[in-house]
């Protein structure tokens, strides 16, 4: 796509938008489309969501109501797909069910037991949200604070836990009574899962959070209300929740001219890492950090997959679009596993042409 209809299309649909509130539709009665569009899952549509979802289609060609039914149609049975999957894999039994106490995050679908069986059927597992950000939070905080409890015992305490825990412990101890408790790393993980933000000084973006799937819309409206902006400074952007999102984004940045810097205290990995890379001009301060990880997909992981799986060219053809070698994407694979992270060394950076020869003027 090029970047001058980018820019008229916005421009034309952000200027009929302007100085008008963000569009409130009911949930009463619950559509695919509302849903399809509605990716900051609030129950609302703002104008640069729609575009977003607009552009993603149109990229198939014309856009017809034929093209727009068959579209959704697809999106429908992928994830159906998806649920099927998630759902096989913790069925470890094979009896049709899950059961509450053996899934992580349980307690955040535990309403979904409508027999009060302790255990959730196929049939209400179709309900669950699996984009939301509580079951997510409740899944991660449940898994991260059984390893601190390991590691150090419970109650989780500041006082005499290892030298290198505790400034990982006070940015966890919100009350601040010394102690960390399941619940306060549930509301850490919420808000960095509420996605990424952007700060607007002059020519200036800086951008913090994870990359999930109202970013594409948030990189458009942050161009078109803020003109000015030419540099996207990733201050701290741990990773992305949604990697079609995040491609979807990285698109935008590039077709959009934007530039991507880290300064020297910022830190970027995994989908924060291929963020980066979509900058037309990419810089860096000495001390920067970028972070690289194999992937997993639920029940598949990357490793598992032969070389010309079609899983891959997600990643290839993104990195072929942002000049990046597609060697880089395989030793993403080998780097470190989906759980862990390997910081890149500066002669990886320079190997894998992680920045260009002209860099922005940062105040």
């Amino acid at each position: 796509m090029k970047n001058q209809p980018l820019r008229f299309l916005a421009l034309v649909l952000a200027t009929s938008c302007a100085g008008a509130p963000v569009a409130e539709l009911s949930r009463s009665e619950p559509s695919q489309l509302f849903d399809f569009l509605d990716t900051g899952r609030d129950g609302s549509l703002s104008p640069f969501e729609a575009l977003d979802a607009l552009l993603m289609i149109s990229e198939e060609g014309l856009l017809t109501r034929e093209a727009l039914g068959a579209f959704l149609s697809e999106e429908s049975e992928e994830e159906l797909a998806e649920r099927r999957d998630f759902f096989e894999m913790g069925d470890s039994d094979g009896d049709g069910r899950l059961s509450l106490d053996e899934l992580p995050g349980g307690s955040a679908m535990s309403s979904l037991d409508a027999d009060r069986d302790g255990a959730i059927s196929w049939s209400e597992f179709q309900l669950v949200n699996l984009e939301s950000s509580v079951m997510m939070a409740n899944e991660e905080g449940a898994d991260f604070y059984a390893e601190l409890v390991e590691e150090i015992g419970e109650p989780v305490r500041l006082e005499g836990a290892p030298s290198d825990f505790v400034e990982e412990l006070q940015e966890l101890d919100l009350d601040g009574d010394g102690i960390v408790t399941q619940e306060e790393i549930v509301q850490v993980i919420r808000e960095e899962l509420a996605g990424a933000t952007f700060e607007v000084r002059g020519e200036l973006a800086i951008m913090r959070g994870v990359i999930g799937a109202s970013t594409p819309s948030s990189v458009l409206e942050l161009a078109f209300k803020n003109p000015r902006v030419r540099t996207i400074v990733l201050a701290n952007v741990p990773g992305s929740i949604d990697d079609v999102s995040n491609v979807r984004a990285g698109r935008y940045i590039r077709q959009l001219g934007l530039g991507t810097h880290v300064p020297a205290d910022g830190e970027v990995a995994s989908g924060g890492t291929d963020l980066f890379l979509a900058g037309k001009h990419r810089s860096a301060e000495p001390g920067a950090l970028f972070g690289i990880h194999s992937w997993d997909g639920g029940p598949v992981a990357a490793t598992d997959l032969a070389k010309d799986h079609e899983d891959h060219r997600l990643y290839l053809d993104y990195y072929d679009e942002m000049g990046i070698p597609g060697e880089f994407y395989w030793r993403t694979l080998s780097a470190a596993p989906p759980e862990g992270n390997h910081w890149m060394t500066e002669d990886e950076l320079e190997r894998f042409d992680f920045f260009t020869d002209e860099s922005p003027v940062l105040e």
